[in-house]
């Protein structure tokens, strides 16, 4: 038999292969483990410098991505202003440029002046009141109703509704030659509300006078102070005292713009018959641009009626969305055209036009005159198909 000395040899023997194992083992992953266990638990390939690295290029690009963004938000911002720079520049080197401010000064007003000399050379009278104060007045009123805590009626995006037109009786005078034209409009309102502030719209025209009256008896109410607001687009007529609610006044405004260069309000077109470029003014008035051609309440919830009559060289002719009633002859060359009255209507649904076309009538069944413009271009006809319809509709 084999000695207790003999036999703990080979132990101890092994203790030091175990111990190489295990350190081997702890530096290949597998936690001290050996044989099949150290297999079995071993710790896959750490991938994580790879997974920091495509995590860098992810925020790299979105922040890319990002700075992309930003600089084509700056060009398209930079070219609209540019292109409305431009547009503005534009309309100034126009015929009769106008101001932000709804005046005409500058060329303006010299467009302004000669439509006034135009006017006066046609037989009506040179001298039309006073200029429009400007917007010091609009500024002092804006004070006022600072003070007072509240917001004046004209910065308002809709009209106040103290007051409710009935009936538009509109004069204009067209000169094509400088493309200007003047008018004379005369409202009779009704005041629903006590209130010594007229507010209506008006845009892109020249301010001459204004006057307000109850009734030919009673003579004019003292007008304060007038003046445009261009944000809202309305003229406002500051008074003396209040207007009485329950009453009817008449609030007679004198003016002159330019016809426009763009299809909205009065505005000019052109075409060429044999070798000649003709010029013709027409409306464009839907949805709210009718305030471009005559101070009125442009909005669709005011309804009224309105008597048109406007003045041209003899060489054009007049149309609007009633028939002529009768036509005034002078001896200067010029002819003014009244037309019938109009149903009660919205201010959009309003529309004239100065041109030298012909056009060809005839009734249908029903009793209805249909008219139909002979244009020299196809444009030109299908621009002048909606007056005709509802020149016609109307009558």
């Amino acid at each position: 038999m084999m000695s207790l000395a003999e036999t703990r040899e080979p132990r101890f023997a092994l203790a030091p292969m175990m111990i190489e194992e295990d350190a081997a083992a702890l530096r290949n992953g597998s936690r001290g483990l050996s044989g099949q266990w150290a297999d079995a638990a071993a710790v896959r390939p750490r991938t994580t410098e790879r997974h920091i690295t495509v995590h860098k290029r992810l925020v790299l690009g979105f922040a890319i991505s990002i700075l992309a963004l930003l600089v084509v938000t700056m060009i398209a911002v930079l070219l609209s202003v540019r292109i409305e720079e431009c547009g503005g520049d534009k309309a100034a080197d126009g015929p009769a440029g106008r101001a932000g401010n709804g005046s005409v000064p500058g060329a303006a007003a010299a467009a302004a002046g000669s439509a006034r000399l135009n006017r006066h050379n046609a037989g009506e009278p040179p001298g039309r009141g006073a200029e429009a104060p400007g917007a010091a007045e609009d500024t002092e009123e804006e004070e006022e109703w600072q003070r007072r805590r509240e917001q004046p009626p004209w910065t308002q995006p809709r009209l106040p509704g103290h007051l409710r037109p009935l009936h538009y009786n509109l004069m204009l005078s067209a000169f094509l030659e400088n493309f200007t034209f003047g008018g004379e409009v005369n409202v009779q309102v009704e005041c629903l509300n006590a209130t010594r502030h007229i507010v209506l719209h008006a845009h892109r025209m020249h301010i001459e006078a204004v006057r307000v009256a109850e009734d030919r008896l009673a003579g004019a109410l003292r007008v304060a102070s007038f003046f445009l607001h261009p944000p809202t687009q309305v003229l406002v007529v500051v008074l003396n005292r209040s207007l009485e609610a329950q009453r009817s006044y008449n609030l007679k405004v004198l003016y002159n713009a330019p016809i426009e260069n763009e299809l909205l309000g009065f505005f000019r077109s052109s075409y060429v018959l044999y070798g000649e470029r003709r010029f013709l003014a027409v409306t464009q008035f839907s949805p709210t641009h009718a305030r471009k051609a005559f101070p009125c309440f442009d909005e669709p919830i005011y309804k009224a009626t309105f008597k048109i009559s406007i003045k041209h060289q003899a060489t054009y002719l007049s149309l609007s969305n009633m028939p002529v009633e009768t036509s005034v002859f002078e001896e200067d060359g010029w002819v003014t055209d009244h037309f019938s009255q109009t149903p009660l209507m919205s201010t959009y649904y309003l529309a004239w036009a100065v041109c030298n076309f012909t056009y060809r009538e005839t009734t249908t069944k029903n009793g209805v005159v249909v008219s139909i413009l002979k244009a020299f271009r196809l444009h030109t006809y299908c621009m002048f198909y909606k007056i005709a319809f509802e020149w016609n509709v109307l009558r």
